[in-house]
């Protein structure tokens, strides 16, 4: 094997592992994002927030129900029982009962509407109740996958950097300074394929004197044009 296929070798090994590496940074972003799941359990808060307000008003509304009607019972009582013979107390007690009915009627009407208003607090906690379990389930399931690639990607990258070792032992220590020297500034690619006389990364063809060097494999040899290792297949 030749110093320039041993450093390709190198490169290419070298570029798996940042792909599966940023491939794993994306992945660990991943199963921290849990906005969807956030946002649906937050809006079946509310939706159930909503549902027990409006059961504790009807609630409430009940007992002055109750209460309207305790008091017109007791007034109808005392009214038709005969105990009274005062014209103006009965009078004022037959206004009372009146009074009492219609307002046992407007809270009636309240109530109604605040049961409408619970019917439809409790359709939409369902329906956000429904969405929630969906949410979580396709989350759940998405995790999953998440940490079966994570587990995937950490033994391919652990694999490859055994192959990296043993590469890195195979080449001239002369050859791996120059490769590294070149790394940062050709973005990771300091080495390039020939490809029909011309250099597969920056497309430029290649004159005779470097075909000729890159032919008799004697030392590294460098693209004309955008200075990276020539590798011919």
């Amino acid at each position: 094997m030749t110093v320039a296929r041993a450093l390709f070798e190198i490169q290419t090994i070298e570029l798996d592992i940042i792909e599966r590496t940023k491939r794993m940074k994306s992945v660990n972003a991943q199963l921290e994002d849990d906005e969807l799941l956030r946002q649906a359990k937050e809006e079946f808060a509310v939706a159930e927030g909503a549902l027990d307000d409006n059961s504790k008003l009807i609630r409430d509304m009940e007992i002055r129900i109750e209460a309207v009607v305790e008091k017109r019972q007791a007034t109808e009582t005392r009214l038709y029982s005969g105990s009274v013979g005062n014209p103006k107390e009965l009078q004022d007690m037959q206004m009372e009962v009146e009074s009492l009915t219609r307002r046992r009627a407007q809270l009636d009407d309240q109530l109604l509407q605040l049961m409408i208003t619970r019917d439809q607090a409790s359709q939409d906690m369902e329906e956000s109740k429904q969405l929630l379990e969906e949410i979580k389930g396709q989350h759940d399931e998405h995790q999953r996958d998440l940490m079966n690639e994570k587990s995937a990607l950490s033994g391919e990258i652990e694999r490859l950097m055994t192959e990296r070792k043993s590469a890195l032992a195979r080449t001239p220590g002369a050859a791996l300074q120059t490769y590294n020297n070149m790394r940062r500034a050709k973005g990771n690619r300091p080495v390039a394929v020939l490809r029909e006389k011309a250099c597969a990364i920056c497309g430029i063809e290649q004159d005779n004197t470097v075909l000729a060097a890159i032919d008799r494999r004697d030392d590294l040899v460098n693209c004309s044009n955008c200075g990276r290792i020539l590798l011919k297949i």
